[in-house]
């Protein structure tokens, strides 16, 4: 909380200076990963301009060299067998790229910008003022989503897909020494801990599976025993409390908090147990971090699929991205929500502040919130089948604009977060 008033500050008062200046200074930049094309593009606050494009190449293995399966899949590639009978090595090509950029995370303080390569296997940390690679960690497993303590200078990182090894593996990586190393490696018991984040007040990490409908809290500062430190439990108890049961009913898919309070998104849907069939809500789940006690639940509609959220800092509201679709009975658009949360006489809810669907939206997924030199706040989401990025007013919900980042591909956009850079010598004499 500290470290992101002291950079709204250094933004209110680099922009109390000329207009040639205020020019100068207002060059905050939201960065979103081109998963399908093996890229990430750095995008104007302001006006969504395209102020760069960076390639991500962590994988420097040629898959096709091996020629025997063993040799291919300790070389992190996957060995095919086609139709034909005819077998090849190729790369764990996610949708089209070899590295397959999905998450962004940005610490602002430090200066670095980091992304999971879903099929290169990797980590890549970037410096934010030049978007140069730094250094990439091997994860060996598939990485999907990241949270970053910027104090301590480490990193979080959560699993991929199953088929692509274990799951259940948060990884704690410190960046301290410009370069990505291995802490720990926390196991939350149960499959595919896919949604994870980093609690700056508290110290601890929560991680959700996708599949189980379980959330763990990690405490990094205690020693690691199972079942007690992470601490696991249930989403959905009445349905399921084994942690090693997959009722993919809620399908749960990342967090995002203000202590003590996180919200656990669950996209849900059609779901169906032997010859019970129910159409479960889109939701966001409200939590408290310390007893680990469902506190509240929102409901949208059952073809919503909620997806990525950000919890304001400044006030009790949190976004949504609403990534929509077809269901057995039914359809929702795509769009962006925000939602406020109370507490009175110890009863917590949760109520609509603004909606905004549209079916022009392809699949929203990322969403980031960023303040402008006047201190209004947009949101900023991404469509993961249109290659757009969107920028809604944070109060009214009112789209303000869009560009398109890349046409093709079936992935082509995934995680955003936004950077805003230290003052220079123009904005800040």
């Amino acid at each position: 909380m500290v470290i992101f008033f002291l950079i709204i500050s250094l933004v209110f008062i680099a922009c109390e200076q000329t207009e040639d200046s205020e020019v100068s200074c207002n060059n905050s930049t939201v960065i979103v990963s081109l998963q399908d094309s093996d890229s990430v593009a750095v995008v104007s606050t302001s006006n969504l301009e395209v102020q760069g494009q960076v390639s991500i190449d962590l994988n420097n293995v040629d898959c096709s060299e091996f020629l025997n399966q063993m040799e291919c899949e300790m070389a992190g590639c996957m060995w095919h067998i086609m139709d034909n009978g005819i077998t090849h090595c190729m790369s764990m090509d996610m949708g089209g790229g070899n590295n397959a950029p999905h998450d962004i995370a940005v610490d602002n303080t430090n200066g670095y910008w980091f992304t999971t390569a879903m099929s290169g296997f990797k980590v890549g940390m970037y410096s934010t003022e030049t978007n140069e690679l730094i250094y990439s960690f091997d994860t060996n497993d598939m990485p999907a989503l990241m949270s970053v303590d910027e104090v301590n200078k480490i990193i979080y990182v959560s699993g991929g897909m199953p088929m692509n090894g274990p799951t259940n593996i948060i990884l704690e990586l410190s960046y301290a020494n410009n370069i990505l190393e291995l802490i720990e490696e926390w196991d939350v018991q149960f499959t595919y801990a896919h949604g994870i984040h980093f609690d700056e007040i508290s110290g601890n990490v929560y991680a959700v599976s996708k599949t189980n409908d379980f959330v763990a809290k990690i405490n990094p500062n205690e020693v690691q025993i199972p079942f007690v430190n992470p601490m696991i439990a249930s989403m959905d108890s009445t349905i399921n409390d084994n942690f090693n049961i997959e009722p993919r009913r809620l399908w749960p898919i990342t967090i995002s908090g203000k202590y003590p309070y996180m919200f656990i998104t669950c996209s849900a849907g059609d779901w169906a147990a032997g010859s019970e069939y129910e159409e479960v809500p889109g939701q966001v789940q409200m939590w408290h971090m310390e007893d680990m006690s469902l506190l509240a639940t929102y409901e949208f509609d059952t073809y919503s699929r909620p997806w990525h959220i950000e919890v304001s800092t400044i006030e009790d509201k949190f976004y949504v991205a609403l990534a929509g679709g077809n269901g057995e009975n039914g359809s929702s658009d795509a769009g962006v929500a925000c939602i406020e949360y109370s507490v009175q006489d110890s009863q917590y809810s949760m109520t609509e502040s603004w909606i905004t669907t549209n079916s022009a939206y392809g699949t929203l997924h990322g969403i980031t919130l960023h303040p402008d030199c006047d201190g209004n706040y947009h949101v900023y989401s991404t469509g993961r089948t249109d290659g757009s990025i969107y920028k809604f007013d944070a109060q009214t919900g009112q789209e303000l604009g869009s560009t398109n980042l890349v046409s093709s591909g079936s992935v082509r956009t995934g995680g955003i977060d936004s950077f805003t850079p230290p003052c220079n010598a123009d904005c800040c004499d």
